[in-house]
């Protein structure tokens, strides 16, 4: 824990008035999250270039694997992808065979996605590498650290949700649609 002089603690937004820019920058919650979830996508990244993946679309893969399909607004939702580059990955994946969209029956605007046989192939194939990645990542955690982070990262995804609008630039808590 980081604290001043007069025993505070500076890691939960307490003011750093006098101190360096370093010590700010590490006790900012939402800088070393991203500090360590680029350096995670980034080693993920080194593994799936090797199957001809991108980390985008392993999220877009798992997410069809999830729910068998999707429309491109569920996509960029749940696969944290602006749309605008969501639809040009998607356009290279159907190229490659990974997925396959059609219409939605009722609604012809919308596309549904699926993964194709070859696509569901590659993704089974990755799967190993992407749980490995993990692995590594909470190398020397007890089962009972794993729960707690993981609780401790649902609870701040909850927080953070509940701050969400209709304005999130990410779509991240409303759909937008197709």
């Amino acid at each position: 824990m980081t604290e001043d002089k007069d025993g505070r603690d500076l890691v939960f937004g307490e003011p750093l008035r006098g101190q360096s820019a370093q010590l700010l920058l590490e006790s900012i919650i939402p800088y070393q999250v991203n500090r360590l979830s680029y350096r995670m996508n980034r080693l993920l990244d080194q593994d799936l270039r090797q199957h001809d993946l991108s980390i985008s679309s392993w999220r877009v893969m798992a997410v069809l694997d999830f729910n068998e399909q999707a429309t491109v607004g569920e996509l960029a939702r749940y696969a944290m992808i602006e749309q605008s580059t969501l639809s040009r990955m998607l356009q290279r994946m159907e190229a490659n065979d990974l997925i396959h969209s059609r219409r939605t029956e009722g609604d012809g605007r919308l596309r549904s996605i699926h993964l194709t046989p070859l696509g569901r192939e590659k993704y089974d194939a990755v799967r190993e590498v992407t749980l490995k990645h993990v692995g590594r990542i909470v190398d020397g955690f007890s089962r009972e650290e794993k729960a707690t982070l993981m609780d401790f990262i649902g609870r701040m995804q909850h927080n953070v949700e509940t701050l969400a609008t209709d304005t999130d630039p990410a779509g991240l808590e409303t759909g937008r649609g197709d």
